[in-house]
C-alpha cells in the first residue's frame, strides 16, 4: 500500500473553514497535522487504532487515507466513527477517480460514492466539496472557493472530493442513516386467479389501454399476499384465496419487483366488476389460451413463465 500523500491545500482550507477554532484535532498523518498548526489550529498525530472510544473532537483525514486504504475503505470510516465523540465531525479526502491517470493505484471515489460511504456508516454529511475545481474552470488559482467548489455540478471537477461529516449521536441515528441510505425498490403483487373451468381473471387497465392480471403496488406494512388479495378486490371485485408464489420478476425501470401468486376464487366465477372504475374500466374471465393472447406483450411473458416454470425469479 501507499504511503499517504501530503494534505493539499485546499482540502486543508475546506477543514480550516468547516471546524471550529476552538477544537483540538487529531489525524494519523504527521503532515496534515503539521499543517493545521501551521494554520494556527491545536492538532496531533495519532493512529486511530491506539485511540479509545469517543476520544477525538475532530478528526482530519485529508492526505488521501481513503484512498490508500482501498478495500478496506469503509473499514477505515467505522474506524473513525468509533474514536469521535458522537455527534463531533470528521473530515476525508480522496482522490476522484474520473480524473485519474489508467492504472493509477488506490481508491476513488465520486462525490456521490463519498456521501453514500459516510451516510451508510451513520455519518451526516454537512459539507461536500471539490477544492480546486472552480479554479479550473476560472483559472484563479485559489485552493479553495467556498462557493463554487460545493456547487453540485463541480462536485466531480476537481481532482479530489472532500466531505465534513458529522459522527451519528447516538445508536439510534446510526440506524437511521443506515436505513436511509439503503436501495428502495417497489414492490408489486398480482395474481393469475382461474376459475373451476380454468378460465384466468383479466383485467383492463384504462390508463395504459391493455389487458393485464389483477395486482399493483403493494402498500407500506402490507404483505405481499395480502396487497395481491387486495388489488384483486379493487381492480376486479372479486374475493381470492392467495395460494403458492409463481413467479418473482425483477426490473430495472423503475427498479422493483413483481410477485405473481397463484390464487382461486372464493365462490366459483362470479361476474367480475371493477371496484376502483377510474383505474379499471373491464374485468373478465377469459379462457386461458384467449387470454394470453389479449394481455399486453410484458404480462404474457410473466404468465408463460409462471404457468412453465412455476416458483422462479427472472429478470424482466
Amino acid at each position: 500500500m501507499r504511503l499517504p500523500t501530503p494534505p493539499d491545500p485546499g482540502v486543508i482550507a475546506v477543514g480550516l473553514a468547516a471546524f471550529d477554532a476552538a477544537l483540538p484535532l487529531v489525524s494519523p498523518s504527521e503532515a496534515t497535522a503539521a499543517a493545521l498548526r501551521s494554520a494556527g489550529r491545536e492538532a496531533e498525530r495519532a493512529d486511530l487504532p491506539y485511540l479509545p472510544d469517543g476520544a477525538a473532537y475532530g478528526l482530519v483525514l485529508a492526505a488521501d487515507e481513503l484512498t490508500t486504504a482501498e478495500d478496506q475503505a469503509e473499514g477505515l470510516i467505522d474506524e473513525a466513527a468509533r474514536v469521535l465523540e458522537p455527534g463531533r465531525a470528521l473530515l476525508v479526502s480522496a482522490r476522484n477517480p474520473l480524473l485519474c491517470a489508467p492504472g493509477e493505484p488506490g481508491r476513488g471515489f465520486t462525490s456521490a460514492q463519498l456521501r453514500a460511504a459516510l451516510e451508510h456508516r451513520g455519518f451526516t454529511v454537512d459539507v461536500l466539496a471539490a477544492p480546486g475545481a472552480a479554479a479550473q474552470v476560472t483559472g484563479s488559482g485559489a485552493a479553495y472557493d467556498p462557493d463554487l467548489d460545493r456547487r453540485p455540478g463541480l462536485l466531480d471537477a476537481g481532482p479530489r472530493v472532500v466531505a465534513v461529516a458529522r459522527a451519528p449521536a447516538s445508536s439510534v441515528e446510526r440506524s437511521e442513516r443506515f436505513f436511509a441510505t439503503l436501495p428502495r425498490k417497489v414492490v408489486a403483487a398480482g395474481v393469475l386467479c382461474r376459475e373451476p373451468g380454468g378460465r384466468l381473471l383479466v383485467v383492463h387497465d384504462a390508463f395504459r389501454g391493455h389487458w393485464t392480471i389483477p395486482g399493483g403496488v403493494v402498500d407500506a406494512d402490507e404483505d405481499p399476499r395480502t396487497g395481491a388479495a387486495r388489488e384483486t378486490w379493487e381492480e376486479a371485485g372479486v374475493r381470492v384465496e392467495v395460494g403458492s408464489l409463481l413467479g418473482l420478476f425483477a426490473s430495472s425501470w423503475p427498479d422493483r419487483l413483481v410477485l405473481i401468486y397463484g390464487a382461486i376464487p372464493r365462490q366459483g366465477a362470479t361476474p367480475p366488476r371493477p371496484v376502483q372504475a377510474h383505474e379499471i374500466d373491464a374485468a373478465a374471465w377469459v379462457p386461458l389460451d384467449e387470454a394470453l393472447r389479449q394481455v399486453a406483450p410484458p404480462v404474457r411473458w410473466q404468465l408463460q413463465r409462471c404457468l412453465e416454470q412455476p416458483g422462479g425469479t427472472w429478470l424482466q
